[in-house]
């Protein structure tokens, strides 16, 4: 690249050249224009000053700190809302203190903005003031400050974790959903600790961080809650395991597709689709004899996800006494696009159930196709 460039400014000595006027022209334009925003916060209407202050926040120039933190306390509760949202995106530190402050303010929309704004500027000085507001009596106050913790990033995961022992289930429980968001590795025990939790609120979020986390020292513990006695409790556990994909999981998977519920059922086929292991192949298939439609669909797209090993397993299933086992295993062998099925999908045409001659109609014109 070197050569080249060197080559190119013999031949055309002036490719890489400007005018200096222009820049600082352009420069001092831009200038004028922030100056001009900034000048017009302090106008008379309130429509003109939000505009003001949301092109400030828009040019994410840093000359607008200042005067967006006074707008803070503008006597109009849409600017101090813009400005709120502006310095959000700056992302100045020296916005800190005056937006905790304006967690204070008389409107809901106000706080919320800050709230939001201060997550963005990812500085520990944040944390305790967003922490209070998990207490807040407005659930939507409470759902804001969740979702700033979680933007804040890691620096919030050390106070996170106290929170897990919180007596307030309901902060236990935004806890969980925070850590999940934030991923750190350092919230892996404290989580799996929560699995035990009185509340099964507080057990379901902190399965659905594991997941999110995807830290293989959660795989026993999640295999352990499969035997809750709360069916959301085990399905969410299903889900959890799927996002790890961790090979110790199948066997205890594979035993919840016998589960009583079928949400479980559903989960846990789907979830060893993720892992694709082999050894699922077969009870995966026999998940196509449930009762429940969405518990065979997820069965056979787990066995597409797993791919052409399932093949002559399911050649196989073509021969079985159920229906629905023949039908579901035409139709898998269309999706994988497995070519040695065809001559058992042609005899499967003339199958005494109308269903499974429809499927291997369908997965012929998918081998063709």
């Amino acid at each position: 690249m070197a050569h080249y460039l060197d080559l190119k400014l013999i031949l055309f000595p002036n490719a890489f050249c400007y005018d200096k006027s222009i820049v600082r022209g352009v420069q001092l334009k831009k200038k004028n224009e922030i100056d001009k925003l900034i000048a017009t916060l302090q106008g008379e209407d309130w429509e003109t000053r939000l505009q003001a202050a949301e092109n400030l926040g828009k040019s994410k120039d840093k000359k607008a700190i200042e005067p967006l933190m006074k707008a803070l306390k503008d006597n109009d509760e849409y600017v101090r809302e813009g400005a709120a949202w502006s310095l959000g995106e700056i992302k100045d530190k020296r916005a800190i203190p005056a937006l905790i402050q304006a967690l204070n303010d008389q409107d809901q929309y106000v706080k919320e903005g800050a709230a939001i704004a201060l997550g963005k500027l990812k500085d520990k000085q944040a944390v305790e003031p967003l922490f209070q507001l998990l207490r807040s009596d407005s659930e939507s106050m409470r759902r804001t400050a969740e979702t700033a913790l979680g933007t804040l990033g890691e620096c919030a995961t050390e106070p996170l974790l106290t929170m897990l022992h919180d007596p307030d289930w309901d902060v236990r429980w935004r806890a969980t959903h925070i850590l999940g968001e934030i991923k750190d590795l350092r919230a892996v025990e404290a989580l799996i600790e929560s699995l035990t939790d009185e509340n099964k609120y507080v057990i379901e979020g902190a399965i659905t961080a594991l997941g999110e986390i995807k830290d293989k020292r959660a795989v026993e513990p999640l295999t352990e809650a499969l035997k809750d006695g709360n069916k959301y409790v085990r399905e969410e556990a299903t889900n959890a395991l799927g996002e790890i994909k961790d090979e110790r999981a199948i066997h205890a998977l594979v035993d919840v597709l016998s589960d009583k519920d079928w949400g479980v059922r559903w989960g846990a086929a789907n979830a060893l689709g993720e892992i694709r292991h082999k050894g699922a192949i077969e009870p995966l298939i026999h998940a196509f004899s449930d009762e429940v439609r969405y518990v065979r669909e997820s069965a056979a797209a787990a066995l597409v996800r797993i791919g052409k090993g399932a093949g002559e397993h399911l050649i196989q299933a073509l021969e079985s006494s159920d229906p629905n086992v023949r039908r579901w295993s035409a139709w898998t062998l269309g999706k994988l696009k497995y070519e040695k099925a065809a001559e058992h999908l042609a005899l499967a045409l003339q199958d005494e159930d109308g269903g499974v001659q429809f499927a291997a109609e369908v997965a012929l014109a998918e081998l063709e196709g």
